[in-house]
């Protein structure tokens, strides 16, 4: 199988609205029928073009070519948040709540590309890698480094950075995963009632002691 890369003008220039719209549609598509089984006509048809015209390939070369550009923009978004999480600068208990919410948010956002991922990539090794080493292990990796940081400046304890951040990142990707893969969630959870129990995991594993709560001053008469 030749290797899969994105055109050059793709990569590098915005894309016309009708290049949108049939990426919007093969992605849609991927994800409901799998990849084999969408054929180009399926996707012109879905874009609002007409079957058999050849109108896509103007815009893409092929149905690979579709499939490489949805892991682009993919790859690419998670890059933007593994920025941020290296700029982050908020307390701990305030950056494990800001990660929580941008991972499941990020991942609720991206249910068609995880589908997609998770059971057509297996025959596109250059692209699983990329979406293995771009996506999963750098975000593994981007929070290990960051409770380190939390951990040398006193913020945080953990014996082992890259334990716990198996532990904190693989539990919120899951929760969402189950999710995407199967249509419903393995447990009957709110995303405000998990990020909750999250984030109380989270600082006892780390060793974040809780404020007590403030006692109101009784008024004397």
């Amino acid at each position: 199988m030749r290797a899969a890369h994105a055109d050059e003008d793709l990569m590098n220039n915005a894309r016309s609205e009708a290049a949108e719209r049939i990426l919007a549609a093969a992605l849609r598509l991927f994800a409901e029928k799998g990849y084999e089984r969408t054929t180009i006509s399926d996707i012109q048809a879905a874009a609002g073009l007409s079957r058999g015209s050849g109108a896509l390939y103007k815009h893409y070369h092929s149905k690979e070519a579709l499939l490489v550009a949805i892991v682009d923009r993919y790859v690419a978004a998670a890059k933007s948040a593994q920025s941020a999480l290296a700029d982050l600068e908020l307390p701990p208990r305030e950056g494990l709540a800001w990660i929580g919410r941008q991972v499941l948010q990020m991942m609720a956002e991206r249910r068609n590309e995880l589908r997609i991922f998770w059971r057509d990539l297996e025959q596109f090794p250059e692209l699983q890698q990329r979406v293995r080493e771009g996506v999963m292990q750098a975000t593994y990796r981007g929070m290990a480094v960051w409770l380190d940081r939390q951990s040398r400046l006193g913020r945080l304890k953990t014996k082992d950075s890259r334990a716990a951040s198996a532990v904190l990142v693989g539990s919120l990707a899951m929760f969402r995963a189950f999710e995407a893969l199967w249509g419903e969630r393995a447990i009957d959870v709110a995303d405000q009632d998990f990020l909750a129990a999250w984030r109380d995991f989270a600082e006892k594993l780390l060793g974040l002691e809780r404020l007590p709560p403030r006692t109101k001053r009784v008024q004397r008469k």
